[in-house]
Formats: structure tokens, sequence, C-alpha cells
């Protein structure tokens, strides 16, 4: 955040450009939940991964700082640069969509990897990482990773109807034009949040 806040400012004050500059949190993303996977369930152990990010980092910033990223990116097709951002937005959307980060609308699925969401605590049924040691043993580690699917109750949490009803404030101030409209959203979730 501080990192974001101080490029914000940079790009504000010293270039006078609007653009809001952020560190790379989708790759981030990616190595947790794909490479890594829930508490160093996937193939690669985080110090791999980490230690991958921080070389892709580096080779970045060479090529950033020669000016060879330039023509790297001129030879990939347009179509293709025009995709991954959306690729990727759509990939922190779903992540903004599940519990753990965001409103909950989808949860994790047996049959589907996803499934409609928004049942309320005591409807939760967790998932189990179901590895040697829970099959061999007995001893099966449940994840924040839950379904729904079981005992039923979607789409009755107040915590997704909140988050909903922020988005539709958002969408509908973004539709008259107003600069203000994340405040407008958030600040009313906020206000309401609180009683």
């Amino acid at each position: 955040a501080i990192g974001s806040m101080v490029g914000c400012l940079m790009m504000g004050l010293m270039a006078n450009l609007p653009i809001a500059l952020a560190p790379g949190m989708g790759m981030n993303a990616y190595f947790t939940y794909s490479v890594v996977g829930w508490r160093g369930t996937g193939m690669v152990s985080y110090e791999a991964a980490v230690t991958a990010v921080i070389i892709e980092g580096a080779i970045f910033f060479v090529l950033a700082v020669t000016g060879a990223r330039f023509a790297i990116v001129r030879l990939i097709p347009e179509p293709v640069r025009i995709a991954t951002p959306a690729g990727i937005g759509a990939f922190l959307a779903h992540l903004g969509l599940q519990t753990a980060e965001g409103i909950g609308v989808v949860v994790s699925d047996i049959a589907t990897a996803v499934t409609l969401g928004a049942c309320p605590l005591e409807n939760r049924t967790p998932i189990v990482a179901y590895d040697a040691l829970c099959r061999e043993n007995g001893i099966c580690i449940p994840s924040d990773a839950y379904t729904c699917d079981v005992i039923g109750g979607q789409m009755t949490s107040a915590t997704t109807w909140m988050g909903i009803l922020g988005l539709m404030v958002i969408a509908i101030a973004l539709a008259y034009k107003s600069k203000l409209a994340f405040i407008y959203g958030i600040g009313l979730v906020n206000f309401l949040s609180w009683f």
C-alpha cells in the first residue's frame, strides 16, 4: 500500500498524469493460488515461487531500463496485448467474488470448481485437502474454501448483499459519469455496516 501511495503521488505530482501505479498483484495471486497452492499443497514450494518472482522482477527491471521491453511488446500480436489485461482482470474479479477476498458470491465446488455461494456461516461445509495424511491417517486439514451445496442457504449472507448493493451504487454513479462513484459505493456500504 505504501509503494502504491508513493507511486501514485510521484505519477500525479511529477509527471502530471492521471495514472494509478501499484505493484503487480496478479502475479502474486497466480503463484499463491495456482503454483504454490493452498498451504503448500501445490507442486512448488513457496521459497521457489518467491525466488522466481524476485528473478522475474529483476529481469523486467533490466528490460525496462535498457528499452528492450518496448521492442518485446511490439513483437506480441495486438489481439494478445488486448486480451491479456482482460484475462487478468477476470481472474482478479473472480478473487473479489470469493469469500476470503471479497463478497462471497462464488464458493468452491468439487464438480464444477465454483458455484453460487453467499450462505451464512452455519451452512458452510468446509472443503478438505485430500492428501496422503488425510487418506492414510484420517488427519484431514480443512481449508478456508467451503461449499453451500450440502446444507443450502445460497444468497442469504448479509455480507454478500451489502457488497452487491455497493457494486450497484458504483455502477449507477459511473453510468452518470460521476467522478466520486467509488467513494459513494464504499461510503454507503461502510456507513450501513455500522448498523
